[in-house]
């Protein structure tokens, strides 16, 4: 049982704070570096302050980059930058966006849900309901964030849900109320346009809380955040509001629910060569070597039209290889305990054949990695200038590239339906949401 319920959330009054674009941002995992003194430059109440305080050198154990933010939280709060809505409430939220060409419109509700474990099969139905997770988390970055929420004692960033709607009983609930005036409006420099309608009526309210009671959901994006929320809720037990966590809810129908490729940067290795790793994906792959990056693409595209699995290779040999995978067996060799669905993911492939079982790099090397990189493997995602950007550090520091086709929706709900998780950044949900719309306080 999903159990979802209206809060009132803090969200910024533009008459104290300013305009609202100069407030919120994308979410703490893709703010980094320069981008980091960005978005603090907009304004003194921008959420960075809070979501992305950066370490000092004179750091102390009651002056950090952890103490810090719950000094400005209290502190707007008392100024009235931030202001209480009067009502609980659920938030439509919707991103008008670009992808390829072509215009999508994807949107969903914020609100409250009742946290629990990540779900098993009811022994006497056979069946499951609440929370399913599709993906590997890194420890280091759940301890990153328990550390902001215990100081803060507030959820600020969304974890993106998507759950089963197919008749969009919950979706017409949502676009009757987007016929209202939006609360809050955002053009950021991406070309997406964020919009925020506020639902306070009882009768919608209790609509969306009774469709929301039968399903599942799936954690699309957060699975650090939704990790979390459950630690902070067990260290403090006798605190009502830590048993709730502020999410997204997307309905999987949604036709602008887009996934986008993740690339792997393979970094570090000791004697590493590229003569033999050319020598061992020849033994299980059709390798086709190009001069350009297009021609590449192009033939992975077409593999993954045709439901095959084809990657990319790039290593600062001048050349472009896309290889795609000769014969399934293998995985059933190498993950013999896990089921089909998982077995025939890309990320699947990737990761056992070819990340472990050619270069050595397992899951204790890839656990050395984080969401701001490092280690063995670090995280490209698929957009902008991704490729071109990748390709750079592989002629600079790195030694190799490995280029991805997309996750299916499909393949998500089927692997998480099994219970089991792929490996960590199989999925990148384009756009992210954003953080700072609404804040819900624990106390």
């Amino acid at each position: 049982m999903v159990r979802v319920k209206p809060f009132k959330a803090y969200r910024y009054d533009e008459e104290k704070a300013g305009e609202l674009s100069k407030l919120v941002t994308p979410p703490y995992d893709i703010i980094k570096g320069e981008k980091i003194d960005h978005l603090q430059a907009l304004s003194k109440y921008n959420i960075a302050w809070i979501i992305k305080n950066k370490s000092e050198d004179t750091d102390t154990e009651s002056n950090n980059q952890y103490t810090r933010p719950r000094i400005h939280l209290d502190k707007w709060v008392k100024e009235g930058v931030l202001k209480q809505d009067d009502s609980e409430s659920f938030y439509v939220y919707g991103q008008e966006f670009e992808i390829e060409g072509k215009k999508l419109f994807r949107f969903g509700f914020i609100g409250l849900i009742e946290l629990e474990e990540f779900a098993t099969i009811a022994p006497e139905s056979g069946e499951f309901t609440g929370v399913l997770q599709h993906e590997e988390t890194f420890p280091k970055d759940i301890e990153d964030r328990l550390s902001l929420c215990r100081s803060c004692m507030a959820n600020f960033g969304q974890i993106f849900v998507i759950y089963p709607d197919q008749e969009g009983n919950v979706d017409s609930v949502l676009e009757r109320n987007m016929k209202n005036d939006p609360v809050g409006e955002v053009m950021d420099d991406a070309g997406i346009r964020h919009r925020l309608w506020q639902i306070d009526e009882n009768n919608d309210i209790h609509e969306i809380t009774t469709l929301m009671r039968e399903k599942f959901i799936i954690i699309a994006d957060g699975h650090h955040r939704y990790k979390t929320a459950l630690a902070l809720s067990k260290e403090y037990p006798e605190l009502e509001s830590a048993k709730y966590r502020m999410l997204t809810f997307v309905n999987i129908s949604n036709p602008g629910l887009v996934v986008l490729p993740t690339h792997r940067l393979v970094q570090n290795i000791e004697d590493f060569s590229q003569e033999s790793l050319l020598k061992q994906i020849n033994e299980y792959f059709d390798v086709e070597t190009y001069d350009s990056s297009n021609a590449m693409f192009e033939l992975m595209e077409k593999m993954f039209e045709e439901g095959k699995h084809s990657f990319g290779l790039f290593m600062d040999d001048g050349k472009f290889y896309a290889m795609t995978l000769k014969n399934f067996s293998i995985m059933d060799t190498l993950l013999s305990d896990k089921s089909e669905e998982l077995r025939r993911l890309d990320g699947a492939i990737l990761h056992a054949l070819i990340l472990d079982k050619m270069l050595g790099i397992d899951k204790d090397k890839l656990a050395q990695g984080t969401v701001k990189g490092g280690g063995y493997v670090s995280y490209i995602k698929g957009i902008g200038d991704a490729v071109d950007e990748s390709i750079k550090l592989v002629k600079g520091s790195a030694q190799a590239v490995f280029f991805m086709n997309p996750t299916r929706v499909d393949e998500v709900e089927a692997v998480s339906k099994n219970f089991e998780c792929m490996p960590q950044k199989s999925t990148f949900f384009q756009p992210k949401v954003w953080t700072g719309f609404t804040i819900n306080k624990l106390r």
